[in-house]
């Protein structure tokens, strides 16, 4: 995996403050951003891959990195592993 890439792909989303929120503008952001993120590098990015690129992108925006972000952190990877497993399910089924 390149993770240089995927935390490009995601940065679009993640270059806000809000990014954690249930904002509506916010969601649609992380919707787009894996939208790119599986168009261009695939359906198997594992929740750890995303985990990582998540945490790294928030550290290198956010120099003193808010720990109690982690448990947002882990939300996002989570939903985003689902999405891409959903997603490649329903490719494999057309």
């Amino acid at each position: 995996m390149d993770m240089k890439a995927l935390k490009l792909f995601l940065l679009p989303w993640l270059h806000r403050d809000t990014w954690h929120t249930r904002h509506p503008n916010d969601e649609e952001r992380f919707h787009q951003a894996l939208r790119a993120t599986f168009k261009e590098l695939g359906y198997s990015i594992v929740y750890e891959q995303f985990y990582d690129a998540i945490r790294d992108v928030i550290a290198e925006r956010t120099p003193r990195h808010e720990l109690f972000k982690g448990k947002e952190i882990q939300h996002f990877a989570r939903r985003a592993e689902v999405i891409g497993s959903y997603l490649f399910d329903v490719r494999t089924l057309r």
